[in-house]
């Protein structure tokens, strides 16, 4: 079929040549008859065009397998996350040096400064999560703007079952729904970096902003998690099933199982402590009455030390042994804390500000919030007050 296709193309082109040559050979605009006819034979040509190029389409598909497609797919990635790397680094470069970025550079201008590439925003997030884990725990709505998360109010639920007898109407009650509002914080990440790094054309000037960045953003949010901030992110400060210690200044191992034991069991399974390292290691010094230490390291565990079988998380965030403080968290933070860190995130480049240290200043900005979602998930160990 392609070939007959293809020898009706030839014949239909050289006729097209035929009435242009006859006009031009007479000197002379084409007759209304002829321009009709010549649009009708393009028209032709161009028909049989799509068509060839459908079969030759069809015949590749046919013949592409499985690898192919994902080597494809693959080299597309790389070439996109290639681009927009390159690009990033010109953008810090050219706002240094005054050079202009290139039309192709992939990056958008906006009051806040530069939208950063997606695959850029990505790595830093991801880097987030790797070195925040409660971050990476708590349950991610990547929405611009305040958002609100219903659920239902079990606690307070009216819903109620009761032995019931035939014919006798069954009373309807209704579950309560509430809500957790996550707003839009803004917050700013700033990296200094040396004019001879940027000046030097081999240095992976990507990979330094978005790891300086990343670390700066994992431990403000670990903060803000953990300790929360007035009027800001309320994080851990949402936790409302509290035990409180006996004593201003000890922790006993029962206070300890107390607060495990007020997570129902729905959520055990993948639940875990967060505290300080200066708390961890009064409770691992806590001895039975035959003196023996009642917390063994775990080597299984994700973080090398496990309590009463959970994993342990420390964090220099969470608050050393005082009074009044709340020292120790437990639970499913997955199911337990809801978070938001806009991917849509912008930087700044700071030139003149760090110009007496022949450094400029990176600006990242984000718009983050997080709170406890599932008040049942999660609870804390507070210190008596003093």
């Amino acid at each position: 079929m392609l070939k007959a296709l293809l020898e009706k193309r030839a014949g239909l082109i050289a006729r097209m040549k035929e009435i242009k040559d006859q006009a031009i050979g007479e000197e002379r605009a084409f007759s209304e008859e002829e321009d009709k006819k010549f649009s009708e034979i393009e028209a032709q040509v161009r028909s049989i065009d799509s068509t060839i190029d459908s079969i030759k389409r069809g015949e590749d598909l046919a013949n592409t397998t499985i690898e192919d497609v994902a080597d494809t797919s693959s080299r597309s990635q790389t070439t996109d996350e290639e681009t927009e790397t390159r690009a990033f680094a010109d953008y810090i470069r050219s706002q240094v040096t005054g050079t202009q970025l290139r039309a192709d550079s992939n990056i958008t201008k906006t009051d806040n400064g530069a939208i950063i590439p997606k695959t850029i925003a990505n790595k830093i997030i991801d880097t987030v999560k790797d070195l925040s884990p409660l971050f990476g725990f708590a349950e991610k709505f990547p929405v611009k703007g305040n958002l609100s998360i219903p659920y239902v109010d079990s606690a307070n639920d009216n819903i109620t079952v009761a032995y019931a007898t035939e014919f006798t109407e069954l009373e309807a009650k209704s579950a309560k729904l509430a809500s957790v509002d996550l707003s839009g914080y803004l917050a700013g990440a700033l990296a200094k970096i040396s004019r001879s790094l940027i000046n030097a054309s081999d240095f992976d000037l990507t990979s330094f902003v978005v790891d300086k960045i990343a670390m700066a953003v994992a431990d403000w949010l670990d903060h803000e998690i953990i300790v929360g901030t007035d009027g800001k992110i309320e994080g851990l400060r949402g936790v409302k099933i509290v035990v409180t210690t006996a004593s201003a200044d000890a922790i006993t191992f029962d206070e300890i199982i107390e607060t495990k034991d007020k997570v129902k069991s729905k959520y055990q399974g993948r639940a875990c402590w967060v505290m300080n390292q200066d708390t961890l290691t009064k409770i691992r010094l806590l001895k039975d009455g035959n003196g023996r230490y009642l917390v063994n390291d775990d080597v299984t565990s994700e973080f090398g030390t496990t309590l009463l079988g959970k994993p342990v998380y420390t964090s220099d965030n969470c608050s050393k042994l005082a009074a009044g403080a709340s020292v120790i968290f437990y639970g499913d933070f997955s199911q337990g804390l809801a978070a938001k860190l806009v991917e849509d995130q912008s930087i700044q480049i700071l030139v003149e500000k760090y110009a007496t240290q022949h450094a400029i200043g990176v600006v990242a900005w984000e718009e983050a919030d997080c709170k406890v979602q599932d008040a049942q998930a999660i609870a804390s160990l507070v210190v008596k007050a003093a």
